[in-house]
């Protein structure tokens, strides 16, 4: 199936609120649930919001670590894309440079490279699977090799082993990202201690009756929306933060045409 640029920039716009909307729920089950504890059960006095100070400092500062290293990979991630498009598109201009060089006829070269390009797209998208993906890849160097034979100067034929080779090691560290998990361990503290923290919003006692609703609501609303993030964060390439995958739809548009 074809994905134009213009329907991925408008599910990334649909998905910057994705993660928010999660979290309500969770924001309005902690104000439920201290209604029946407070109203109903009339369980008050039980922890003031200075008791559970030192709890909900720890709780921060775990999230703002898992939160700081995530960010780190997101970084580097975001350049990934940008080097799938342009090697995709130095394929086929070398290509058809090289044969046009020697006045050979080059318009069997965007069609196969185009059909690379939208399996790189799909998976990108996830559409399409690792091993659909390695197999497109995996026709280049057949491409490449007929492309010699047609006539391509050899110091074409070197550039456009570059651009497969840096294809080929962008495509490796994008799977890496998207396989692996950020510390494993921290994110077991980050939700044993959010978990905590939003136990303690249901029964913690304040003294304005306004701030009782407030401060319970924002907060559980504000950890449960950052651990969503770290998680999303994690995975760059899919969910709502996923890096802008923007260079990647115009270079397959580009060839499709």
């Amino acid at each position: 199936m074809s994905w134009s640029a213009a329907e991925g920039s408008a599910l990334r716009r649909h998905n910057q609120f994705r993660l928010v909307l999660r979290a309500i729920p969770v924001a309005l089950l902690v104000l439920v649930l201290r209604y029946v504890v407070h109203n109903t059960l009339d369980l008050n006095g039980i922890v003031t919001f200075s008791d559970a100070g030192a709890v909900i400092t720890g709780a921060t500062i775990i999230v703002g670590l898992m939160l700081a290293g995530v960010i780190a990979d997101y970084k580097e991630s975001e350049k990934l894309p940008a080097v799938v498009g342009g090697s995709l598109l130095s394929l086929d201009g070398l290509a058809v440079s090289g044969l046009s060089v020697k006045d050979i006829d080059g318009s069997w070269v965007r069609p196969r490279v185009a059909e690379i390009a939208e399996t790189v797209r799909g998976w990108l998208h996830g559409r399409v699977s690792d091993e659909q993906m390695w197999a497109a890849q995996a026709t280049i160097a057949p491409l490449i090799v007929d492309a010699e034979k047609a006539g391509v100067p050899s110091h074409y034929v070197g550039r456009l082993l570059v651009s497969s080779s840096d294809l080929s090691n962008t495509l490796s560290r994008i799977q890496t990202i998207r396989n692996t998990s950020f510390i494993r361990a921290g994110y077991v503290l980050m939700v044993l201690l959010v978990f905590i923290v939003l136990a303690l919003l249901v029964i913690i006692d304040f003294t304005s009756p306004i701030m009782r609703w407030v401060v319970p609501g924002v907060l559980a609303l504000a950890y449960t929306y950052l651990i969503l993030l770290v998680r999303d964060i994690d995975n760059p390439f899919s969910g709502a933060a996923c890096v802008d995958l923007t260079p990647v739809d115009v270079a397959a548009d580009a060839l499709s045409r």
